[in-house]
């Protein structure tokens, strides 16, 4: 189907058709997402951040042609909004308990800031332009077409700028970079992940995931409120049939009403993890409530 005819079946609320241009803008998304922040996690978090909130504006987009420039702009706004929440935050010496205790491996801390630091050691001194380009390109060897439409360029603009990029890259600097940026690209399962909220009562949620991708039982969920830019946590009680599992609000108290998304909390891959607006594990997206 051609993307038009997606934007239109998505933006009357169709997540099958939002689900298939989430697999064809993934990884675009994603490549753009890291020329700014500069950080693997941090990228797939704005890339998510993003697909929440091109569903919910989805119907805003008056023309379905227009959704790839629409979507970067997006990316770019969730982008900027990282690098501001990257300030460093002052509290008061009698906060400190409340902080949650980094329980990383220095080891494995120090492997994942090498792996970053290789490759943007080597693109650093890049201007934006190229480096956007460069990063598209090598990050899930999209072709010239494709990020030509994506940033909005004509193909022969790409082209130059991957040129003047190789030009001012070594070739072995080349190849460290474009092999860090396969092992670190978004996973192709990251479209399969979306689900929605469909009920909603009391302090008890039930969420459809794509039955392949469900999370198990003691799963945290954050269910979030993207017009109030706020998230309850939610945990995972029982997996039902046709892909739902139903959740708890703690204290039975915070659940939303259907149409909230419901994000999987960085908390289920490990200790020390703290929930934020969303993770890198599932993006659920909501059925939209009725007007």
């Amino acid at each position: 189907m051609d993307l038009e005819a997606l934007v239109r079946q998505a933006g009357s609320g169709d997540l099958d058709a939002f689900a298939e241009i989430t697999r064809r803008f993934q990884h675009m998304a994603f490549g753009y997402a890291l020329s700014f922040v500069r950080d693997f996690q941090e990228a797939e978090d704005v890339v998510q951040e993003a697909f929440v909130a091109a569903w919910y504006a989805l119907p805003t987009l008056a023309e379905p042609a227009a959704f790839p420039a629409w979507l970067r702009s997006i990316v770019r706004h969730q982008a900027h909004r990282v690098l501001r929440c990257k300030q460093l935050e002052v509290v008061p010496l009698t906060a400190v308990d409340a902080v949650p205790a980094e329980v990383v491996r220095a080891d494995r801390r120090f492997e994942r800031d090498q792996e970053i630091g290789t490759v943007f050691s080597a693109i650093a001194d890049l201007p934006r332009p190229l480096l956007g380009v460069v990063v598209l390109f090598y990050m899930h060897d999209c072709s010239q077409q494709d990020i030509a439409t994506f940033l909005g360029l004509p193909v022969t603009t790409v082209n130059n700028r991957l040129h003047a990029s190789r030009a001012r890259l070594k070739k072995g600097v080349v190849t460290i970079m474009k092999d860090s940026l396969h092992a670190h690209q978004l996973p192709d399962v990251f479209a399969a992940r979306i689900g929605w909220v469909v009920r909603a009562r009391e302090h008890v949620v039930e969420a459809r995931f794509d039955p392949a991708s469900l999370p198990d039982a003691l799963t945290e969920l954050a269910a979030s409120d993207e017009p109030r830019q706020r998230a309850v946590t939610l945990q995972v009680v029982q997996r039902l049939d046709n892909g739902i599992v139903r959740c708890v609000a703690p204290q039975g108290r915070g659940a939303r009403a259907p149409g909230a998304p419901a994000l999987r909390s960085r908390g289920a891959h490990g200790p020390g993890r703290t929930t934020r607006f969303v993770s890198t594990s599932s993006l659920v997206l909501p059925c939209r409530p009725p007007d």
